[in-house]
């Protein structure tokens, strides 16, 4: 019989050597108590990822898969009470984080961000849809969620049971599947980071480039892109957003968050403001908002 936990952790990585030992670290501080059991889905990272999570006491399963695939993976080896699935560019922040999860997964199948903010920046198609760096669910209310979908295993068609993370945006279909098993989830608050005086980052070109995603108010935040979240009113966790940034990239670089062309960030100011909250996090100083200042609604820049 496979003991059981109050808590299944499971996080997809991928080239994360950055952030994971962060992630689990502040796990096992700030969940004291809990009966905790972690594992890491690795998608074959060639960096240390692997080898940091197993120096943290996780458990980690290496294998080529899709983001959807992989969650539906881990959420299969949950035997916990509650299973959160995370990114591993998420810091867990308050101490009574936990608490304040379970007891509104104790009345609702998921408790989870509201997928509307990458920082200042709005995300106008994440309105009512939960976001999935943080997925925090009752184990026995979503495994009513799953449906039938077929899978191939050595060529073979093999029915299983799933939960629906094969939307745009991953979650989006979540909401409805739940309201049609008579389920419900709670959306957390979203909050920005804090406003500095000087920039964390200045484009070192006359011009930007037509592929950049960029405004200049957004040098002044503290943790750039990264959001922060809470439930009544006291912060829970982080997110950077960008987990596989290289610490490497040189100043004057003109690379941007995608590859294929299309508009993105620039590197090097991803590199500062993570540098920034990984610093802040190691000294034990990571400034927070205040809860006063989350946003319910998306705002544009």
């Amino acid at each position: 019989m496979p003991e059981t936990h109050d808590l299944f952790v499971g996080i997809t990585t991928s080239n994360s050597s950055r952030f994971i030992g962060c992630c689990l670290d502040s796990l096992r501080e700030r969940t004291r108590g809990v009966r905790l059991r972690a594992v890491v889905l690795d998608n074959y990272s060639t960096d240390d990822t692997a080898a940091i999570a197993a120096s943290r006491g996780a458990q980690v399963v290496r294998k080529a898969c899709t983001q959807p695939d992989a969650l539906n993976a881990l959420l299969r080896k949950s035997r916990g009470h509650f299973t959160l699935l995370m990114h591993a560019d998420t810091v867990v922040l308050g101490d009574d984080w936990f608490d304040l999860c379970a007891a509104k997964a104790e009345h609702h199948a998921l408790v989870s961000p509201e997928d509307i903010g990458c920082g200042p920046f709005s995300r106008p198609f994440g309105v009512g849809m939960p976001e999935s760096s943080f997925l925090f669910f009752n184990t026995v209310m979503i495994r009513r969620a799953l449906d039938w979908r077929v899978v191939r295993r050595f060529r073979l068609p093999i029915p299983r049971r799933a939960l629906d993370f094969y939307a745009d945006h991953v979650t989006h279909r979540l909401p409805a599947r739940l309201q049609r098993n008579g389920l419900r989830w709670f959306p957390m608050c979203v909050h920005i980071s804090d406003r500095v005086e000087s920039p964390i980052y200045q484009p070192l070109v006359p011009d930007i480039p037509s592929n950049w995603v960029w405004n200049e108010s957004l040098a002044y935040y503290r943790y750039g892109l990264g959001n922060f979240y809470s439930i009544d009113g006291k912060i829970t966790h982080y997110h950077n957003w960008y987990e596989r940034i290289r610490a490497d990239v040189p100043d004057d670089s003109l690379e941007t968050t995608t590859y294929d062309g299309s508009p993105g960030f620039p590197l090097v100011y991803v590199r500062n403001y993570t540098n920034r909250f990984l610093a802040d996090f190691r000294g034990g100083c990571v400034r927070l908002p205040a809860p006063s200042t989350a946003r319910t609604t998306p705002a544009l820049l």
